[in-house]
């Protein structure tokens, strides 16, 4: 019997939430799919009999953040460790990382392994150790291989081996020091059909802790369940600031539609399944694959969210309306950018500008919900692309926009260019979060484009809000109230959601918000800062007037 422990690190920035910064918000947990896809395969078809634990240290953290305890969660963290090692007594211990802030934890924590007993193989896998095993091997030295791209077959090979130094030694995707030594460029070991992975044990985590990462906020106070699936791995593309390739490559591997039914019903039906969160890098890679799986899935009644992003040169009206039948209430749209010059020289994405309005019009006429990523700060992106973005974001009626700043992860075109031309001010993985810009590129001011990422979200979703404009304030309700209720402090949420009730004819409701949008702009200088500098006035927020007129300017709108 081999015992394989599982250990996620935390993939936020703890200290975010330590100081109080101000548009720091805990993040949604999406299900280790990996992992799980990882031991149901192994379990399966390993011919050593394997038991496999799994630990979520976001988890942990999360509670301790809440808990206001986070000031000691390394410590913590050593201490949960060091039970389950008690408990469980794993011949392997693997750490599984997808992003740059995860960095942090990896050596800690197999150190932590080894100081409990040596003879425990530490490995590490995932999109993060993939793309920089060599850093990692070096600079965590209790850490004893790392595994290139997806684990099933690669760890199915070192759990049979009778000899597993030679498997880590001559196995195509495990690379150790002595494999970087010696030149050894690690290598994918994939599965081509999907269908081949069994069904997954669900039962090995607490979905409970997975159910806060659908984007559709009318649904934010309803009971759910939500649950992730991947229909495909790999994308073809290679956007400038997208490491999927060295994780999954740019071959495009999927499921059959009758697996992914047959899937979706047990979650459904086993799990109580209500919302499926379709993770797919490209989901519409084989587009008459994507619309037969959509045509199939209407048949199961359960809710769809594309949270990841859709391409949206793929979405005209018979996807949106088949995006409808098959209860797709919400799409978050990969746009990352309102400039062609941005999108086909500085990202390399297949898109131009003109081919969004039209999705989204589409998506609208069928009353699916769209949602759009942009990407901001990235090398050769000058103010002027920025104010084109702006442009777009406020021309095309999105029902939210989201905007991060760009990280150049490790293994991605952005990190090579970065690291090239010595334009990453931090070497701090906690710093790499999408609050936050690392790039330092000349005639790029950093806080600028930090306040141009969270004030152009405030512009767009509040002070010029699009349904707010055509008067469907039922739709910014479910937005602004989702705002208000995870930052009671956000002055912008409290005033615009005040109006929105007031249009609605909910005095109660509109002069609670009212006022207290006035008691936090009465304390906060930097609300109040705000207010001046977009023309925003609250003074007469509770005579809660109704909003002007449709076609009135930004500025009345503001006032």
């Amino acid at each position: 019997m081999t015992k394989l422990l599982f250990v996620v690190p935390p993939y936020f920035n703890a200290s975010d939430y330590i100081g109080k910064v101000r548009n720091a918000v805990l993040p949604a947990f999406t299900i280790p799919y990996g992992i799980l896809s990882m031991e149901t395969y192994l379990k399966t078809n390993c011919e050593t009999p394997v038991d496999i634990q799994v630990v979520d240290l976001n988890v942990t953290l999360k509670t301790l953040v809440e808990e206001g305890r986070a000031d000691d969660h390394e410590q913590i963290f050593a201490e949960e460790l060091h039970g389950i090692l008690e408990t469980f007594g794993p011949d392997i211990v693997g750490v599984s990382a997808l992003f740059n802030t995860s960095f942090r934890y990896i050596q800690s924590l197999v150190a932590t392994v080894k100081r409990f007993d040596k003879s425990i193989l530490t490995i590490a896998g995932g999109g993060l150790p993939s793309a920089a095993y060599g850093m990692m091997l070096d600079r965590c030295p209790d850490l004893d291989a790392i595994c290139k791209g997806e684990g099933e077959l690669p760890l199915k090979a070192l759990i049979d081996a009778s000899d597993r130094a030679t498997v880590l030694s001559d196995h195509k995707s495990w690379i150790t020091r002595e494999g970087v030594a010696r030149g050894k460029v690690p290598a994918h070991d994939f599965i081509d059909n999907l269908d081949e992975i069994p069904q997954l044990n669900y039962e090995i985590l607490d979905l409970n802790n997975y159910n806060s990462r659908s984007i559709d906020k009318r649904y934010a106070n309803e009971q759910r369940r939500e649950m992730a699936i991947h229909t495909s791995r790999g994308c073809p593309f290679l956007c400038v600031f997208c490491s999927n390739p060295s994780l999954h490559g740019r071959t495009v591997r999927f499921m059959s539609i009758e697996r992914v039914v047959e899937d979706v019903r047990r979650m459904r039906d086993a799990f109580g399944m209500t919302v499926l969160m379709v993770e797919d890098d490209h989901f519409f890679h084989d587009r008459d694959r994507a619309k037969r799986l959509l045509a199939a899935l209407a048949e199961l009644d359960v809710r769809l969210e594309f949270p990841n992003g859709v391409a949206v040169y793929a979405i005209d009206e018979e996807v949106a309306e088949l995006f409808s039948k098959a209860g797709v209430s919400a799409v978050a749209l990969a746009v990352e950018s309102g400039s062609d010059h941005v999108l086909n020289n500085i990202i390399k994405k297949p898109l131009k500008k003109k081919l969004i309005r039209p999705a989204v019009e589409a998506l609208r006429k069928f009353e699916v919900r769209s949602h759009v990523f942009i990407v901001a700060g990235l090398p050769g992106e000058e103010d002027d692309h920025r104010q084109e973005t702006l442009e777009m974001l406020l021309d095309n009626g999105f029902d939210w926009i989201h905007v991060y700043l760009a990280i150049p992860i490790f293994g991605s075109r952005l990190y090579e260019i970065c690291v090239e031309n010595g334009y990453i001010q931090s070497s701090d993985s906690d710093d790499f979060v999408a609050t936050k810009t690392v790039i330092n590129v000349p005639g790029q001011d950093p806080k600028k484009l930090e306040a141009y990422a969270y004030e152009t979200q405030l512009r767009v979703n509040f002070i010029e809000n699009y349904n707010m404009r055509i008067g469907r304030y039922d739709v910014a309700i479910h937005y602004m109230k989702n705002v208000c209720d995870k930052y009671p402090d956000h002055a912008f949420g409290q005033l615009y959601l005040a109006r929105c009730y007031a249009a609605k004819g909910d005095r109660t409701l509109a002069t609670h918000h009212a006022a207290k949008a006035l008691e936090i702009f009465a304390r906060d200088s930097y609300w109040r800062e705000l207010a001046e500098r977009y023309n925003v006035d609250y003074s007469g927020a509770l005579t809660l007037a109704l909003p002007p007129s449709q076609d009135a300017s930004s500025a009345a709108l503001a006032g």
